[in-house]
């Protein structure tokens, strides 16, 4: 999980300096960027974002499937012994 986790911040990483490099690489020209350019840059981080949100729903799912269990067994734990708790202390 943690490889996915940083393979995720990796892919961002990634989309953040080719959106850093383009910034600054428009700086130094004043002409805009043309459509084919525009094109492959929509295309590139689309696809990166398509990938990175199958991944992180992946996680989620697997992450609510490994604790949800957990969570429910303590919560259903917790209010057996507030019952107790009340059934001690009804008079007899």
């Amino acid at each position: 999980m943690r490889r996915n986790i940083r393979k995720y911040k990796l892919e961002l990483f990634s989309i953040a300096l080719l959106f850093l490099y383009l910034v600054l690489g428009s700086c130094n020209n004043d002409a805009p960027l043309d459509a084919s350019i525009r094109i492959a840059i929509d295309s590139i981080s689309n696809a990166k974002i398509s990938k990175a949100r199958l991944e992180i729903d992946s996680l989620c799912t697997l992450s609510e499937k490994r604790d949800l269990p957990k969570l429910v067994d303590s919560i259903k734990r917790h209010r057996e012994r507030e019952i107790e708790q009340q059934l001690k202390t009804i008079p007899k």
